[in-house]
C-alpha cells in the first residue's frame, strides 16, 4: 500500500447539501509513466492510481460521496450524494471548469410516493463516447427492511446533448415481476448495449429500451451468477458464487468468459495478465486491476488489486476500475 494512504481514517458519511464549485480542489503529482487504472473514494477524497500503486491524481470534495464515475477522458465526474444508504442525487462535475450541475430532480419513475418516501439514484456509468450517463433509479422507504421490494427500479439514461433523461422501458418489468433491485448498468464497448444484473439473472437491453435479452450465467440450484464486465463486443466475464452444502464452509467463487455468439464459456485464467489468489467477491475486472468486496459480519471489506499494488479498505468505500481490456488481450471471437 502506498505510504500516502497508510492510516487513512474513513469518515462517517453525512447527508450532502449543495456543493459550490470552489469546494473542488484538484492536485496532480509529477508526471509518471502509465495512466490511472483504479480510482477509490475515501472520505472526501477521490484518488486515482496507476497499476504500480503510484497516486497520480487526487480530487478533494467538500462532502463524501456514496459512489462516483469518471468519463473515459477524465474530464467529467459524476457523484452520488449519500442522501440514503441506497443512493441520492446525481451531480455532474466538469473537472476543467469546476462547474457542477445536479441533473436528477423530481420523480423520474416513482410518481406516487408517500411523504416519508424518496426517489434516489445510484450506479452512474458514462457511455464509452462520454455523451450519456446510465444510472439506476430506486425508491427509498426509511426503516423498511424489504430492500428487494422497496429499492427496486429501472435504468435511465441522461443525454448531454439534449439535457433530457429517458427511462429504459425494457428494465421496468423483468419476467413479469417489475423492475429489479440490483441493476448497475454496464455499457458495451461500442456503446450500443447496456447489461445489468438483478435477482432474476443478467440481461442486455438496447439504448431505446425496446428489447431485452436474458443471459444465462448460472447453472444448477447451487450457482448464483452475475456479470462483471464486457470483454470486447461479444463476450461477457461473469462470476459464480458456489453455495456449499449445509453446515459446510463456503467455497471460492469462480469466473468464466461467455461468448454471446456461441454461448460457450471458457476459464478466466486464459484471460488474466496478473495473478488473483481468489475471485471471491469480484465486482470489476480488467487486464490491469480488480475490485473485490467481501461481506463480513460487521459490514464488508473492499480489495483493490493491480499488477503491482494491493489495497484493503473497510466499508464504506467505493472503488472502480478505470481501464478496460485492450485489443491485444481480447480473445478471438470476442472482438
Amino acid at each position: 500500500m502506498p505510504s500516502k494512504l497508510t492510516g487513512v481514517i474513513v469518515r462517517t458519511w453525512n447527508t450532502i447539501v449543495s456543493v459550490v464549485a470552489s469546494a473542488i480542489v484538484i492536485s496532480v503529482s509529477a508526471q509518471s509513466p502509465g495512466d490511472p487504472v483504479v480510482a477509490f473514494a475515501i472520505g472526501t477524497t477521490l484518488t486515482l492510481s496507476t497499476s504500480t500503486g503510484k497516486v497520480v491524481r487526487e480530487i478533494h470534495l467538500k462532502r463524501p460521496v456514496l459512489d462516483f464515475a469518471f468519463s473515459k477522458d477524465r474530464k467529467f465526474l459524476v457523484t452520488v450524494a449519500p442522501d440514503t444508504e441506497h443512493g441520492g442525487a446525481l451531480t455532474l462535475v466538469d473537472l476543467q471548469t469546476r462547474v457542477q450541475k445536479q441533473f436528477t430532480s423530481g420523480h423520474l419513475y416513482f410518481k406516487h410516493l408517500q411523504k416519508t418516501e424518496t426517489e434516489v439514484y445510484d450506479s452512474p456509468r458514462f457511455s464509452p463516447d462520454g455523451r450519456s450517463i446510465a444510472f439506476a433509479i430506486h425508491g427509498n422507504l426509511p426503516g423498511d427492511g424489504n430492500d428487494a421490494l422497496e429499492n427496486s427500479g429501472p435504468i435511465a439514461i441522461f443525454d448531454f446533448a439534449t439535457g433530457k433523461t429517458h427511462l429504459l422501458k425494457s428494465t421496468e418489468n423483468i419476467d413479469g415481476q417489475g423492475p429489479c433491485s440490483e441493476s448497475s448498468p454496464i455499457w458495451s464497448p461500442d456503446g450500443k448495449w447496456i447489461l445489468f444484473n438483478c435477482e432474476a439473472g443478467a440481461f442486455i437491453t438496447d439504448l431505446s429500451g425496446t428489447t431485452l435479452r436474458a443471459i444465462k450465467v448460472a447453472s444448477g440450484e447451487r450457482f448464483d451468477g452475475y456479470v462483471v464486465s464486457w470483454v470486447g463486443k461479444n463476450c461477457l466475464l461473469y462470476s459464480q458464487s458456489i453455495d456449499a452444502p449445509p453446515n459446510a464452509p463456503p467455497t471460492n467463487d469462480q469466473s468464466k468468459l461467455l461468448n454471446l455468439r456461441t454461448l460457450e464459456s471458457q476459464p478466466l485464467a486464459t484471460l488474466l495478465t496478473f495473478p488473483l489468489d481468489t475471485v471471491k467477491g469480484l465486482e470489476e475486472l480488467s487486464e490491469s486491476a480488480a475490485i473485490r468486496r467481501i461481506p463480513s459480519g460487521s459490514g464488508s471489506s473492499l480489495f483493490v488489486e493491480t499488477k503491482g499494488a494491493d489495497w484493503r479498505f473497510p466499508s464504506p468505500v467505493s472503488a472502480h476500475v478505470l481501464s478496460g481490456w485492450s485489443y491485444a488481450h481480447v480473445p478471438k471471437g470476442c472482438d
